[in-house]
């Protein structure tokens, strides 16, 4: 597996000395095209010159108007692992501007958003709770409303035990750590703040 890298260089001789330092470092497989002798060549030439060093043809033809200025194009497919090291070596010779876009910078998590973080999609809305505001309801998350003021209903119970004080029984246990109680196994620490 290899990536493809390649750069433009304003001369040919420059292009020429990127791929020699290249070949030392022994890469192996690169390709160097020149400005055509003839003046006249047509761009689509070039780029099936280009697309020889196995650059993809949509990009070949961008690259090729850069060769059809006068620019030289090196290009090197890095074995795995190497390309941080042919990138230094190209770039050590002073590339200039090739005519291709340029990759977006990667998308920064943001917590607020996790699926459009994920799915690397802009949010539709910076609204935080954009649902209750279609609905019509104040959101439930975040606020001192509670579900039973949300639809209308008053708190059935402040008990923190509302099902065992229905019935009149009691807790079940009424101990901090039931089941290691039970299983007679110690506790693994007893520190109150710990966070899971």
């Amino acid at each position: 597996m290899s990536h493809e890298i390649t750069r433009m260089f304003a001369s040919a001789d420059t292009a020429r000395a990127a791929a020699a330092e290249l070949a030392e470092e022994g890469f192996d497989d690169v390709h160097v095209v020149t400005p055509p002798s003839r003046e006249d060549a047509p761009v689509s030439a070039i780029a099936a010159q280009i697309a020889q060093g196995r650059v993809l043809l949509a990009d070949a033809r961008i690259y090729a108007q850069g060769v059809a200025k006068g620019g030289s194009l090196v290009t090197v497919h890095a074995p795995f692992g190497s390309g941080m090291l042919a990138t230094s070596i190209l770039e050590q010779h002073g590339p200039i501007a090739s005519g291709m876009p340029e990759a977006a910078a990667p998308k920064i998590w943001d917590e607020a958003a996790p699926f459009s973080s994920a799915m690397h999609m802009p949010l539709l809305t910076d609204d935080p709770t954009p649902m209750s505001r279609y609905i019509g309801i104040r959101p439930l998350v975040g606020t001192d409303c509670s579900m039973s003021s949300a639809i209308g209903m008053p708190l059935l119970s402040d008990n923190p035990m509302p099902l065992s004080s229905l019935f009149g029984m009691t807790r079940l246990s009424q101990k901090a750590a039931p089941l290691s109680s039970l299983l007679g196994l110690p506790l693994l620490t007893r520190s109150k703040g710990v966070m899971w």
